[in-house]
Order: structure tokens, then sequence, then C-alpha cells
């Protein structure tokens, strides 16, 4: 492994660098574990290095230890390192981890596997460098936070997306039998019209039936039922959104609601 000084002044891209590191590196060759190791103590932040010359000791070494970058040689006595992400991948406590390949063979078809199966980046043995370890480092770290954030957001939506599943149905569940009852009040105005006592029971009925729905509508936006449904669904509410309301909107010539489950 040949190792390249870097004091080109060229401006680099701003990106955000780690405070600290917990670095697993998994090669057969001795020689070439210590050159990445002094390197990565050589980085923008503080790390913490552990060394596997096998899968078997990158397996031992992933049940004992949580990492946030694994360097990967491709070629292993026991395995490749197409086999060595796949254990990664695996692994509950390291599925989250970067991934750099790290290997001297110059077949592209590595390079393109290795990113296709979730590879965050690749060094050749022959362009190790200060520089390049630290940018494949900085970029691996990167990504695998965007994919874990990703995959956090997709379970939050799909939480969500159940709790507004069965919230509809039950709205539904409610809602439907007050609106037939209120229709079929309304139909029945016409055959009572002529009879005074009848109509006046009649539009009590719809009276009462609007009544129900505005209570309704209230515990639909109740505060208390919308943060419930969001703890439900692993969501922290945000304040300003989800504010107390101020009172009721059942009108005031509505008869009173009987009594508020929520408070």
């Amino acid at each position: 492994m040949r190792v390249h000084d870097t004091d080109g002044e060229e401006t680099q891209p701003k990106i955000d660098i780690p405070r600290h590191a917990n670095i697993l590196i998994v090669d057969d060759q001795r020689l070439d574990r210590a050159c990445l190791r002094r390197i990565c103590n050589n980085l923008d932040f503080s790390v913490t290095i552990c060394e596997a010359e096998t899968l078997k000791d990158m397996s031992a070494a992933l049940r004992h230890n949580k990492f946030d970058l694994v360097f990967l040689d491709f070629h292993m006595p026991d395995g490749n390192g197409l086999q060595a992400m796949k254990i990664i991948q695996f692994d509950p406590k390291n599925r989250y981890a970067g991934m750099v390949m790290v290997t001297g063979d110059s077949d592209t078809d590595v390079v393109i596997n290795s990113m296709r199966n979730g590879c965050r980046d690749f060094i050749s043995k022959d362009d190790i460098s200060l520089e390049s370890v630290r940018r494949a480092t900085i970029n691996a770290l990167q990504k695998a936070s965007l994919h874990k954030n990703l995959l956090a957001e997709n379970a939050i939506r799909a939480d969500i997306e159940s709790v507004l599943e069965a919230f509809t149905t039950q709205c539904a569940q409610e809602f439907n039998p007050l609106l037939y009852n209120m229709l079929r009040h309304i139909r029945h105005l016409s055959a009572v019209k002529k009879d005074d006592e009848a109509f006046d029971k009649t539009i009590e009925c719809i009276e009462n039936t609007c009544g129900r729905l505005f209570d309704f509508i209230d515990d639909i936006d109740h505060h208390d039922r919308k943060v419930k449904a969001l703890q439900n669904a692993k969501v922290v509410p945000l304040t300003h959104r989800y504010r107390k309301k101020t009172g009721p909107t059942r009108p005031s010539f509505l008869h009173p609601r009987p009594s508020d489950p929520y408070n």
C-alpha cells in the first residue's frame, strides 16, 4: 500500500466534520491495517479504532461494538467485501454504519457492485492518502446519516398513514349514521307539516342531530385527541401547530353538550 502526501492548496467545499467516530478496519494484511490506522488517527476528529483480519473476526467485533464507519478490504481469506457488507447490513447495532471499500483490485465491476449494494465510498489501495481517506470518511458518514434519517422519516410517515386510516374509518362509522338520521328527519317534515306537534318534534330531532354533529367536529378538532393520535404515531406535536381551542364550535342556540370526556 503506497501512501501519498497531499499538500495541494486547492480550495475544498465546506463539509460537516464529526467530533468523534468509532471505526472498524477489516483487512487481512497487517501492514495495510497499520497504514490505514495511522491515517485515521490524523483525521480532523477523534477516532476509536478496532481491527479485524477476517469476516469471522469482523462479526465478533460487530457483536460487541457499535461502529460509525467500516473500512472493508474486498478480498478476504474467508469471503469478500460484498459478503462483509451483508453481514453489517443485517447487524442490528451496525446496519447504519457507513462502509468504505478499500482494495487493490482495479476491476470496475468491484466498484460498481460495492456501490450498488450499499457501500458509501471506494478507495484504491494505490491511492491511499490522508486526503482520500478524509474525503471517503466524511462522505460515508454523511451518506449513512442521510440514509438512516430517510428510513426514520419513512417509518414515521407509515405510522401517520396508519393512524389517519384508522381515524377516517372511525369518522365514517360515527358520521354516516348522523347524516342518515338528519336526512330521514328532513324527509319526514313534508309528511307532518300539517301536524304541529309532530312537526315540532321532528325539528327538535334535527336540532339534536345537528348538535351531535357539532360535538363530533369538536372531538375531531380537540387538542388532546390530536396529541394522543400523534403520540401513537410516534410524532412529537409542535405547540404552535396544535394549540388548545378557546371554545367549542357548538352554536349557543343549541342545547349545551352534556359532558366533555376530555375534561
